[in-house]
């Protein structure tokens, strides 16, 4: 059996089989699958959004092709004049192509409405009812596929939008029937004992009865579907809310103990893999019970918040902070040796010290920084910047020491 294309360097498809395999019959229907392929991606674009709204607009096209069968079998027939329905699938070959050019091109996107319903529903009225002018004696039945029309503006319009679409397909029908009945040979009156002017009054009355009840189904749907999208919307914000509160601290916002022994044994495991090289430092803030005792809970947690922003904007991006618990911190610099850790330690150290808070001494810290090395395990590696920090604290804090 073939295997499945794969996208090759340049975007095409390369067709691969499995080794041994030479049947060529199973190389030829790979390469018509590739060949398909390659086909609906020139055709639909490779953006899945892009390729439904084209999706939508090759149904539409469909429609018209049908229609324009039926039109041409009236042209057979004598009661449509050829030179009309030329003209009339010239419209639409050239309407249809530029909004396929605009969907495919990726233009219409910079609009509020990038599937250009209302501009297809515009386009599909007026070709209907250029229809039932051309149509003569079986002019009705070109009115069906109005009715078809409207149930796309429930994919992607407001109910606004539908109505205002409904009153413009109404009012430009009853314009079209009464030009019709004006262009008639003796039609100075409009007595109901006309047999054409029945017909046209009869149309009329039925679309403007069945055209406001689709249109009410399909912004019935298109409310539901707003609804659905925000209902989606907020729950996705909830559950990254919920991720965001399980991974991160509430007070720092920093990730929590948790996330971070996560992301440390990733990095182990990054480590064993690769052997690139990752360094940790444990922080402990200085005296921070005495920054409580003089300023209460709620000046230590904005002791702690403010150093929280500070570290985050001192360090680099790819390293990672988290609280590790009450007033200490652990910091993870990948791909850092350990005499490159301390160094960044310290500079956050520097910083930290002349930050403006209003305390009696500037807030400093004690930091322990180690390297994760060969064979030991995460929890090891955490234990020894562990005894670092707390050999800081015995030197006489404010410091980093590195082991």
């Amino acid at each position: 059996m073939p295997l499945p294309p794969r996208r090759g360097a340049a975007g095409g498809d390369v067709v691969e089989l499995p080794e041994g395999d030479t049947d060529p019959g199973a190389a030829a229907v790979a390469l018509r699958c590739a060949g398909v392929r390659r086909l609906a991606d020139a055709v639909l674009s490779h953006d899945p959004r892009r390729r439904i709204r084209i999706a939508q607009w090759l149904i539409s096209v469909l429609v018209y092709l049908g229609s324009a069968a039926v039109l041409w079998v009236g042209s057979r027939q004598g009661w449509v004049y050829p030179a009309s329905f030329i003209a009339w699938c010239g419209f639409l070959v050239v309407a249809q192509l530029v909004v396929y050019i605009a969907l495919r091109s990726g233009w219409s996107e910079h609009l509020a409405d990038p599937g250009l319903t209302a501009a297809q529903i515009v386009l599909g009225v007026v070709a209907v009812e250029w229809g039932y002018v051309i149509c003569g004696p079986a002019r009705s039945v070109t009115l069906l596929p109005l009715l078809l029309i409207f149930t796309f503006g429930a994919f992607s319009l407001s109910w606004r939008r539908i109505l205002w679409l409904t009153v413009f397909a109404l009012t430009s029908l009853i314009a079209v029937a009464a030009a019709l009945h004006a262009a008639r040979p003796g039609s100075g009156t409009w007595a109901l004992d006309h047999a054409e002017l029945r017909i046209d009054l009869t149309n009329v009355m039925m679309i403007m009865i069945l055209l406001p009840a689709i249109s009410l189904v399909a912004a019935r749907l298109s409310s539901l579907r707003t609804r659905l999208r925000s209902q989606r919307t907020r729950l996705t914000a909830a559950l990254a809310e919920v991720q965001r509160l399980a991974t991160h601290d509430e007070l720092t916002a920093l990730a929590n103990r948790r996330h971070m022994q996560e992301r440390l044994a990733q990095e182990q495991s990054r480590f064993q893999r690769s052997g690139h090289p990752f360094s940790i430092a444990l922080i402990d803030l200085d005296h921070f019970k005495c920054v409580n005792d003089r300023h209460g809970h709620g000046g230590g947690d904005e002791v702690l918040r403010t150093f929280a922003r500070e570290a985050e904007a001192t360090l680099r991006s790819g390293d990672a902070i988290a609280r590790w618990g009450g007033e200490e911190f652990l910091l993870l610099l990948p791909d850092t040796r350990a005499p490159e850790a301390q160094a960044s330690v310290e500079r956050l150290l520097a910083t930290i010290r002349v930050l403006p808070l209003d305390q009696a001494v500037p807030l400093t810290f004690s930091a322990g920084v180690t390297e994760h090395r060969p064979g030991e395990t995460v929890t090891e590696t955490v234990a020894r910047a562990d005894r670092a920090m707390y050999a800081a604290k015995r030197a006489g804090r404010n410091r980093v020491v590195r082991q």
